[in-house]
């Protein structure tokens, strides 16, 4: 057991790691006696956290499209109880979460995909609102596209000022909760960064516009202009999340020297697993040399009689001429 200062314990345990301590034998135990804002998980799990939320596969494109629907049920029927039950299926905050951490690491193909991905939610998700927006106005009375309180607190500049001062302490909240797994505190977060009603109001919103258009009123603009509004409250919300999750970052200490490539190729992670990749090897080229070594078998010690006779005949041949 031997002590050293706080920021040198993810150096010392890379370097115990490279010589096999704690991955082939034996166990590390980490104890922390002070407080300290760089107490976090190695970058390696907040790189498995992270890139498990950011891919884009059929759960993610399912829960983007249950989550835009309740959105537009919340936000048709002005129920604010429906519009949180939406942010808290949506998936959006994970690829916004895997452009922040890509970045900050070098990994531009974490940050690329991320971007696509969350690209393709926000389409869907506009989508999803234009065809609810529609069934509303052919189903419902014309009234029903009038701008509700859930719609207008979201086209307005200031639901853009109350958007900025919630979506800044959101960066730092889902930063914090995958630095140190608090899933708690990031149900907490999707919830107040609120980024999907906003999409969802933009396409309800423009679809009434052009309703209103279509029947030459003069409120046409006010929808546009709502709409408007609405897609920059969720642009300001990743912009916003982006910037403060990535001075999280920074401050928890994470640095881009604990990397050496875009990836952690040459972290202690890495490393541990080619020496046991190594080790394996080893493992095998000791079985393979215990099988050459192994008594050869009877077929060839037959063999060698015939050939000890062969050299008796070879010696006596001499003699008898």
């Amino acid at each position: 057991m031997f002590r050293c200062k706080g920021k040198h314990v993810r150096q010392v345990v890379y370097t115990l790691g490279e010589i096999g301590i704690g991955i082939e034998y034996g166990v590390i135990d980490v104890t922390n006696s002070q407080w300290s804002t760089t107490e976090r998980q190695t970058i390696e799990e907040i790189y498995e956290i992270v890139d498990g939320a950011l891919h884009l596969t059929f759960d993610y494109l399912a829960f983007t499209f249950v989550a835009a629907i309740i959105a537009a049920v919340g936000l048709i029927t002005d129920s604010s109880v429906t519009v949180v039950a939406s942010m808290l299926v949506s998936p959006l905050m994970g690829p916004i979460l895997g452009i922040s951490f890509g970045y900050f690491i070098a990994d531009n193909n974490m940050m690329m995909k991320s971007m696509r991905n969350e690209l393709y939610g926000m389409l869907l998700t506009f989508l999803v609102g234009m065809v609810c927006a529609g069934f509303s106005l052919v189903n419902m009375d014309i009234t029903v596209s009038d701008m509700n309180e859930q719609m207008e607190s979201r086209a307005t500049y200031q639901g853009l000022i109350a958007g900025a001062v919630v979506a800044a302490p959101s960066g730092v909240g889902v930063a914090l909760s995958v630095a140190n797994t608090n899933i708690n505190s990031l149900v907490g977060v999707a919830i107040s960064a609120a980024l999907l009603p906003p999409i969802v109001n933009s396409a309800l919103l423009l679809v009434y516009g052009f309703h209103r258009s279509f029947i030459f009123d003069r409120y046409a603009r006010r929808y546009y202009r709502g709409s408007a509004y609405s897609i920059g409250l969720f642009l300001m919300n990743w912009v916003l999340i982006f910037v403060f999750s990535m001075i999280t970052f920074w401050i928890k200490g994470m640095h881009k020297s604990e990397i050496s490539q875009p990836r952690w190729s040459g972290s202690a992670f890495a490393n541990s697993q080619q020496h046991l990749s190594y080790y394996h090897e080893s493992k095998v080229e000791e079985a393979i040399g215990m099988t050459n070594t192994m008594p050869t078998p009877p077929s060839s010690m037959s063999k060698t009689p015939q050939s000890a006779t062969k050299k008796k005949k070879s010696m006596a041949e001499p003699l008898l001429s």
